[in-house]
């Protein structure tokens, strides 16, 4: 879950917190039955006049409120805020004291940045084809799914079935999705591709074999 979202999804949890007021009559005062959110506190510290028979808090006003518990002026501001000011928005409000202890451990930064240090995953869908090109050369053609996170990719190639044997088909790594091998050698017979992200590379492709 991207820091946007994760706003997106706490604000949906305020505004849910908000919908289980109901009003004490011998009281005479509106009370809450959060999950989420201590909201009462944050009416009250943030003066909001939250008593008001006639009040209300649209999914909007939620967005402007979990965007100021992360610090920042509005949902405006966090929209263009750049990546490292959201995450440090996000750590805030996932460690605010409003939160509830149900609800403040979840979706921290440190679990967003963990998914990005995992090992890529394999890219999927990977088809190889011939392309015919005359006298010019063999032009063999591949296509593969997008791995998030990837900056680069390696295709592989093989007469055997067999991964270990796997060699770089160019020699350097391309950004394309739909590459095209132009060369004059015999194609090989088997492909794998693998996804960079500038550090290291991820899983291997499952095999795919040319179509001719």
């Amino acid at each position: 879950m991207n820091p946007i979202d994760y706003f997106k999804s706490q604000a949906k949890h305020l505004h849910k917190d908000f919908e289980t007021r109901v009003y004490i009559e011998d009281k005479k005062l509106y009370r809450y039955n959060p999950k989420y959110f201590d909201i009462e506190k944050i009416f009250n510290d943030f003066n909001i006049s939250h008593q008001n028979r006639d009040f209300k808090f649209s999914l909007m006003n939620a967005q402007h409120t979990t965007a100021k518990l992360g610090g920042l002026k509005n949902w405006e501001e966090l929209l263009k805020a750049n990546e490292q000011e959201c995450l440090r928005a996000q750590e805030k409000l996932n460690s605010s004291k409003y939160k509830l202890p149900s609800s403040k451990n979840a979706n921290s930064v440190s679990e967003i940045l963990s998914e990005k240090t995992k090992k890529l995953p394999a890219p999927e869908n990977l088809y190889a084809w011939i392309v015919p090109n005359g006298v010019l050369g063999i032009n063999i053609s591949f296509s593969f799914d997008s791995v998030e996170y990837a900056d680069s990719y390696m295709i592989y190639y093989s007469d055997e079935k067999d991964v270990s044997t796997a060699k770089p088909l160019a020699g350097e790594k391309f950004s394309p999705i739909n590459y095209v091998y132009r060369g004059k050698r015999q194609p090989a017979k088997f492909y794998w591709v693998r996804a960079f992200d500038g550090k290291e590379y991820g899983e291997w492709s499952t095999i795919a074999e040319r179509n001719r």
